[in-house]
């Protein structure tokens, strides 16, 4: 039902479509193709009717795996992760969400308060994020690994609290990936080889991408300018519908 999947069964584009989401709202990149760039990373895309559902194996900070039972991420029929870039923040399996929030309260720099704010486990600081707080590595099925930096799990309205953006599931083995997980990265969704591929990208350059029906390699600086504002302006309006109905649908 989707677009992406109409185009394809019309032979007008390959069975892949490709996202690059800015840390801010506008100038994001759809491409209904494959963006081709070198160190993409994949892992396999799990069969599922409704969702782009992974095999998250692990979570480590700082290097450390976080001690969560290893049954909470094997995917079952309960027990599932999806990658959703229209969920704003992430949703961890309930399963996995204290020893996730233990693990970073442990890592921070002993110059960072920790404190909770409306029931959210948030921190206060000064000083750079990169500086005060760890990194993530999310592992997933067949070695492919995500680095996140603090800015892919915290949201801050006045940049000294800032606050975990990875949610709880209650009562659920589900964690979705949303798109503060996602962003400045390039994610392809390869539904013809059940591929799902990322890796860091500033979103504000210029990619290389599969033409849609020539089905060649193109650089998107040899592509017209029209077809390039094009995709931007696609996914642009894709993305304020989606912040709309956030709060109105």
């Amino acid at each position: 039902m989707s677009f992406s999947s109409q185009l394809h069964s019309q032979g007008l584009i390959p069975g892949v479509f490709s996202l690059c989401l800015k840390s801010a709202y506008w100038g994001s990149i759809l491409v209904f193709g494959e963006i081709l760039e070198e160190g993409i990373v994949y892992t396999p895309l799990l069969p599922s009717p409704k969702y782009f559902q992974l095999y998250l194996e692990s979570i480590s900070v700082n290097g450390q795996e976080v001690p969560i039972e290893p049954s909470v991420f094997r995917p079952s029929g309960t027990h599932i992760t999806i990658a959703d870039s229209g969920t704003s923040l992430t949703y961890l399996a309930d399963g996995a969400y204290d020893p996730f929030i233990k693990a970073i309260t442990a890592a921070v720099s002993p110059h960072v308060r920790s404190m909770v704010k409306n029931s959210d486990r948030c921190f206060v600081t000064s000083i750079n994020i990169d500086l005060s707080f760890p990194t993530l590595t999310l592992r997933f099925a067949g070695g492919a690994v995500m680095k996140l930096r603090p800015n892919n799990y915290l949201h801050s309205e006045d940049q000294v609290i800032y606050c975990i953006a990875w949610k709880r599931n209650y009562g659920e083995q589900i964690t979705v990936l949303g798109d503060i997980v996602l962003k400045d990265k390039i994610i392809v969704h390869d539904l013809e080889n059940m591929l799902f591929g990322w890796m860091d990208f500033d979103c504000s350059r210029p990619v290389n991408v599969t033409s849609s029906i020539r089905k060649k390699h193109v650089s998107s600086g040899n592509v017209s300018s029209y077809k390039i504002w094009t995709l931007t302006g696609v996914a642009t309006i894709i993305a304020h519908i989606l912040i709309l109905c956030h709060f109105h649908c």
